[in-house]
């Protein structure tokens, strides 16, 4: 398994959605990232070299793009001393310590804001020892992290100022102001700005397994990842948003989660999942494994390097499960072509890669007879 890291520029903002300019969230779906590398390497490489080894990148698995924040030895020194990864709030019953059980049970609605965890905070959930230390609201962090990090009250911090920007409509075909009764239509975008302060930053991350991939190939698609640095993500990238200072790929090792699954008290015992960390489409035999999931709609217009005609064409959209989904054993999932019905109108493949990321998670069940 690698990780790539992605440091953005002091100005940088980003859009990440699906079709909603009105509001950005903070992940990048794992789809969307997967194609993104297939447009850059037909960018590097040509579409005959990418229809050479299209069966091998299909076998690319990746995750979702998710908030990190990065510590640097100094603000001369980019290398990266210390950081804090983020993943989507698992969609089990989180291991806090007795202390902490107990505010949550009289102020619910603050643990509901929650929407990350860190992988620090992820060792604490598998130990039944969790405490509830926020970044913000939406961010849930160890103490470990918050002592590493320096950080007095976390919770009167923030990772992303909001910006919205009031943009007029242009023809996808015509390049030019789509106008109502002698006036351009206005529209609202929301942009996400990282912050940063002296030597934190804070950027993004998404896992990658090559799958075995190796030799010529590998190269390539590492270049088609380095890439991401001068094409950018998401939405907008045209008025110079999406773009980073810098993209570090390096080895991830899943034994650094530290992962125990031997907790127990009087009340729950504890069973490994798995977390989805990509978009994900298990196979029809697949799905009676998941545990808890949500269902996310993936649609939009048909984006081609190799053909710029086919912007104004819809794919075909699909339901697939969000990041943070549980299934009680991995999970393979599948590839979707999302060509329109009319397969005729569009040549190549629209990939939807369904193949998710997974890493263990301790899932807390309550003990009843069937447990003892």
């Amino acid at each position: 398994m690698h990780i790539v890291k992605l440091i953005p520029y002091k100005n940088s903002k980003y859009h990440f959605g699906e079709g909603d300019l009105s509001e950005s969230s903070l992940i990048f779906h794992s789809n969307s990232l997967f194609s993104t590398i297939v447009n850059n390497f037909i960018k590097l490489y040509g579409v005959e070299e990418f229809n050479n080894y299209k069966e091998e990148i299909k076998k690319l698995k990746i995750s979702s793009l998710f908030p990190a924040i990065y510590k640097f030895k100094n603000k001369e020194n980019p290398e990266i001393e210390d950081e804090i990864l983020f993943i989507p709030k698992p969609m089990v019953r989180l291991g806090f310590d007795e202390n902490t059980q107990k505010d949550i049970e009289e102020k619910p609605k603050d643990f509901k804001k929650i929407k990350f965890i860190s992988m620090g905070a992820l060792k604490k959930h598998s130990e039944g020892t969790l405490k509830k230390i926020t970044i913000g609201k939406e961010y849930l962090i160890s103490d470990d992290e918050k002592r590493r990090f320096n950080y007095n009250k976390p919770e009167n911090m923030d990772l992303f100022n909001s910006i919205i920007e009031k943009k007029v409509s242009i023809d996808r075909v015509k390049e030019i102001t789509l106008e109502h009764e002698g006036r351009g239509q206005l529209y609202s975008i929301e942009f996400i700005k990282p912050l940063r302060k002296k030597d934190k930053i804070v950027g993004f991350y998404f896992l990658i397994d090559f799958n075995n991939i190796d030799g010529e190939l590998l190269n390539k698609i590492k270049a088609s990842i380095r890439l991401i640095k001068d094409e950018g993500l998401g939405g907008k990238r045209s008025i110079g948003a999406g773009f980073f200072k810098d993209i570090i790929l390096d080895e991830f090792n899943m034994e650094d989660l530290g992962i125990d699954n031997k907790y127990k008290n009087k009340t729950h015992i504890s069973k490994e999942k798995h977390i989805v960390l990509s978009i994900t489409i298990p196979k029809e035999e697949e799905f009676k494994n998941f545990y808890s999931y949500q269902l996310i709609k993936i649609g939009g217009y048909i984006y081609s390097s190799s053909n710029m005609g086919y912007i104004t064409k819809l794919k075909r959209s699909v339901y697939v499960l969000r990041e943070g989904s549980i299934c009680e054993k991995p999970v393979e999932g599948q590839i979707l072509d999302l060509r329109p019905d009319d397969k005729n109108t569009v040549e190549h493949e629209v990939i939807l890669n369904g193949c998710p990321i997974l890493i263990p998670i301790v899932s807390y069940e309550e003990v009843n007879e069937g447990n003892l």
